[in-house]
């Protein structure tokens, strides 16, 4: 793979920060731009993925955020390095809502394996989201400090995100996602939306999420993003308070990160 200097340089960092080897693949369903999947257990090393992009798009730019967002974790003491993962109640929660009378299971026809699986994927959807959205605000805001060429190609990512999250305010998924995972997830979306209406000058990006009634809580998960300190040591407390803010603390649990 023919990676730009900064790029092989981000890679190199993570390398020698985590003390562990960085892979990096392609994989074209990928449902997301990228995604880091950290060292752990039985994987001795980061996997970092990435979605290709339109025609002649590099894929570096994906790579170094990534590369980025799993810096902060080992920019941690190490006795502070912790991973999210679903509750133990989280699953059995998500099940609920999912099998209500005349609710999303009965609708779909889902069997006991299939509300399982769909449970599951919706949960960790979520999880995901809310691990991984504050922290890239701030990514981008040092990347844009520190890295002032690559502004051009975190602004191109930038807005694949917003149509990709756009996307999922349709009717059709809202019909299907229940509202305790839907309103979340879109309350997260207006944040990242009004983050770059602001940084971009394009107040349109935040329209539809405001249009459906998601305004208030993404400037709640932004004036919380304002208060926390900006040092990694402090990631789980900004994610711990959107997660209070959205009323879904209940749904994950911090683990202790150890190295493989």
């Amino acid at each position: 793979m023919n990676l730009r200097e900064t790029t092989k340089q981000f890679i190199a960092l993570l390398e020698k920060k985590s003390g562990l080897p960085v892979h990096v693949r392609e994989v074209p369903d990928l449902p997301t731009i990228a995604t880091v999947l950290i060292a752990r257990g039985n994987l001795p090393a980061h996997i970092i993925s990435f979605k290709p992009g339109m025609k002649n798009e590099t894929p570096d730019y994906a790579i170094i955020f990534q590369c980025a967002m799993a810096i902060r974790t080992f920019d941690c003491p190490p006795d502070d390095r912790k991973l999210i993962a679903a509750s133990a109640d989280g699953e059995g929660i998500v099940r609920g809502l999912l099998t209500t009378p005349n609710g999303i299971a009965e609708k779909l026809s889902l069997s006991s394996a299939q509300v399982a699986e769909y449970g599951e994927r919706l949960l960790m959807g979520l999880i995901t989201h809310l691990r991984s959205v504050p922290i890239s605000l701030r990514v981008s805001e040092t990347l844009t400090l520190e890295h002032p060429e690559l502004l051009e190609h975190e602004v191109t990512q930038a807005e694949r995100e917003l149509r990709l999250n756009r996307e999922s305010l349709a009717e059709p998924i809202r019909e299907v996602t229940p509202g305790r995972i839907f309103a979340p997830t879109q309350a997260i979306n207006t944040a990242f939306a009004l983050f770059w209406a602001e940084r971009l000058e394009r107040t349109e990006i935040a329209n539809p999420y405001l249009l459906a009634g998601f305004e208030a809580q993404g400037q709640a998960l932004l004036n919380i993003l304002a208060e926390v300190p900006t040092h990694p040591a402090h990631d789980c407390e900004l994610i711990d308070r959107w997660a209070n803010q959205l009323g879904i603390q209940d749904l994950y649990q911090w683990l202790a990160y150890r190295t493989p």
